[in-house]
């Protein structure tokens, strides 16, 4: 019985331990890669060239003027509704600054506006339902700039995803380039909101092993008192053969986490708190029985010696 207690206070402090070291955050998974092969034809002022032995999007401003490409538009809902950040890895050459055309009217800075330098920028706009009847629709920006000269680095634009509660109803992703300079785009990844398509979140993951353990454990160290003292055999013994089918189940679920390719704070409570539910209640069970049959039996043997 010493061995239940002793293996009933290590999954206590595992939990806890889980529950410390469990990693902050899980990136998002890959949606979707948007190929320029397949996205060619919809974007303008761009051709596709093999540099560094892949397929890229080349986009040069000669005429130094302020130019604006739609790289990508989605309407899919169940793409927005996951979408979370856009990464593609860029090259630029000779990205000049121009001055914002925003802040001017008819060469002149307007009233509220600040007078800026810009050279180029990549642009998420996200339209959303009017929060008004009849009113026009919402729209918000994320941007990533960028100017001069640069060898590939990856850009990013994360989406906000919801405005006043609602979901966007289209996602614009677009390159500017206020002045001169030449641009290569490698393909565009669409990751997910980090967690979203996981089964619970490392937080949650750490939540569940703190509790779960400590129940668990108590539940050891119960069996183990009461094995020990022989009492509650019915109790006992369904209570240990249950954790056992417990821990067979959570062993099942983290190898099925592990094809499904889920995220470390997924797939290890499941596994640990498997296989110390399987091994440690196992390896007592066959004791555990030992001790109540050794227990009836003394208990026969001291009613007989009464009776005689």
């Amino acid at each position: 019985m010493k061995t239940m207690l002793q293996a009933a206070m290590m999954l206590v402090f595992t939990s806890i331990g889980l529950a410390q070291d469990l990693p902050v955050t899980s990136p998002g998974k890959v949606l979707q890669v948007f190929d320029w092969k397949e996205l060619t034809g919809a974007v303008t002022n761009g051709q596709i060239v093999s540099l560094d032995g892949m397929d890229v999007l080349k986009i040069t401003n000669a005429a130094g003027t302020p130019l604006v490409i739609t790289l990508l538009e989605i309407t899919n809902a169940t793409l927005m509704e996951k979408a979370g950040t856009f990464i593609c890895e860029i090259k630029y050459e000779d990205v000049e600054e121009g001055l914002s055309k925003q802040t001017l009217s008819n060469g002149i800075p307007t009233m509220g506006w600040t007078v800026g330098y810009r050279g180029g920028e990549m642009k998420l706009a996200e339209y959303f339902p009017p929060q008004a009847l009849g009113g026009d629709d919402e729209k918000s920006t994320s941007e990533n700039l960028f100017s001069g000269s640069s060898n590939w680095t990856p850009l990013t634009v994360r989406a906000f995803h919801k405005l006043g509660g609602m979901p966007p109803k289209k996602l614009q992703l677009e390159l500017y380039l206020q002045a001169a300079g030449t641009v290569y785009l490698r393909p565009i990844k669409l990751l997910g909101i980090p967690g979203s398509s996981n089964w619970w979140t490392s937080q949650q993951a750490g939540l569940i092993g703190g509790i779960g353990g400590s129940l668990i454990g108590c539940l050891g160290a119960m069996t183990g008192i009461l094995g020990s003292k022989g009492r509650a055999r019915g109790l006992v013994l369904a209570t240990v053969k249950v954790c056992i089918a417990l821990g067979l189940i959570l062993l099942a679920g983290g190898m099925t986490a592990l094809v499904l390719k889920q995220p470390y704070a997924v797939y290890y409570p499941l596994l640990l708190g498997g296989f110390i539910l399987t091994i440690v209640f196992s390896v007592n069970l066959p004791s555990i029985q030992r001790r109540y049959d050794e227990l009836e039996i003394r208990r026969m043997t001291s009613e007989d010696a009464l009776r005689s």
